[in-house]
């Protein structure tokens, strides 16, 4: 077998111009969605580009959408990160009352890494530190790529973030059924995008567009849990109605039949499949934990194409 080595491009061999090149490209859906994927913080979707803030203007203004909605900022440099760009940072994040940050550049000195950490460290805000670069291999595409050298103490912050809430000891126990629930789908589908598990009955997976997405639920009270696809906003039933005239097709790819729950005065719809057990008995608990990991993965397998091919028209909250 004969093997091709991959050969590391600098920014702007992909991007001539940062501001021209590089900014559109992170603000479109394929940019966005390497992004997600990079941070691990859920669907993100574009609110502005060049935000005024002050004098100011950040680059990119992204929310992340579903149950843990909030702003993230993104700040770009094709040199060598500096002083400058770390306390526009901050400005930006106060001045947004963002939640996360992140910072693109071709490269991080030590000085702005540790920075970073610090900030990490104190919980104020969450920070990314990511170099930016592309590969290829022989004479295929070049690939963009980002590298994490600095994020948030997930498990540190999510500890402080169930302290702060007052969860109580039934979040805190799904929040560990979750835990386990990640790592037994991170094993058997390393491609879908998993965020940190929050003291919660529902686990949300991105499913490549705003408004939409898979999430895992368990219920202690009635001792199930489920998998669904979660449609919310204005064009939720919409989405519903075209989904539900493909359900013959669906119910087949999936195997089984689901639950088709339109929520009529909501402004939101499910399609939802259970399996009755409980999480704390210890032999019901890894069927669930492998039922939800397969629920996962074939749920996506059968509505991500779909939901991203739908054809919405604005304003549809019938």
């Amino acid at each position: 077998m004969k093997l091709g080595k991959v050969e590391t491009i600098e920014p702007r061999g992909l991007w001539p111009d940062e501001a021209k090149d590089f900014t559109p490209w992170l603000a479109s859906a394929d940019g966005l969605e390497l992004l997600a994927e990079t941070i691990n913080e859920g669907e993100l979707e574009l609110v502005e580009t060049e935000k005024n803030v002050g004098l100011f203007k950040a680059d990119i203004l992204c929310r992340v959408t579903g149950e843990e909605d909030h702003l993230v900022v993104i700040e770009n440099q094709f040199e060598p990160t500096d002083h400058d760009h770390l306390g526009k940072l901050i400005t930006y994040a106060s001045g947004l009352k963002a939640k996360t940050v992140v910072w693109i550049s071709e490269e991080f000195r030590d000085e702005h890494r540790q920075a970073i950490d610090w900030l990490n460290e104190n919980q104020i805000v969450r920070f990314f530190g990511l170099e930016v670069f592309g590969i290829k291999i022989a004479d295929s595409p070049p690939a963009p790529q980002f590298k994490v050298v600095s994020s948030p103490n997930v498990w540190a912050q999510a500890v402080q973030e169930s302290k702060d809430v007052g969860a109580t000891s039934t979040e805190l126990d799904q929040q560990q059924f979750w835990e386990e629930v990640r790592e037994t789908i991170k094993v058997s589908n390393p491609s879908l995008r998993l965020q940190k598990p929050q003291p919660q009955a529902w686990y949300p997976i991105a499913i490549g567009r705003a408004n939409m997405h898979l999430s895992l639920t368990v219920n202690t009270r009635v001792e199930r849990v489920g998998c669904e696809l979660y449609l919310q906003g204005a064009q939720a039933k919409q989405a519903f109605d075209l989904l539900e005239k493909e359900k013959a097709a669906i119910e087949k790819e999936l195997g089984y039949d689901v639950e088709w729950q339109r929520l009529e005065g909501k402004t939101a719809c499910r399609i939802v499949a259970y399996k009755d057990g409980s999480i704390y008995d210890a032999v019901q608990r890894q069927e669930l934990k492998s039922w939800l990991t397969s629920a996962a993965e074939q749920f996506y397998k059968v509505f991500a194409l779909r939901v991203k091919a739908l054809k919405l028209t604005a304003d549809s909250g019938s």
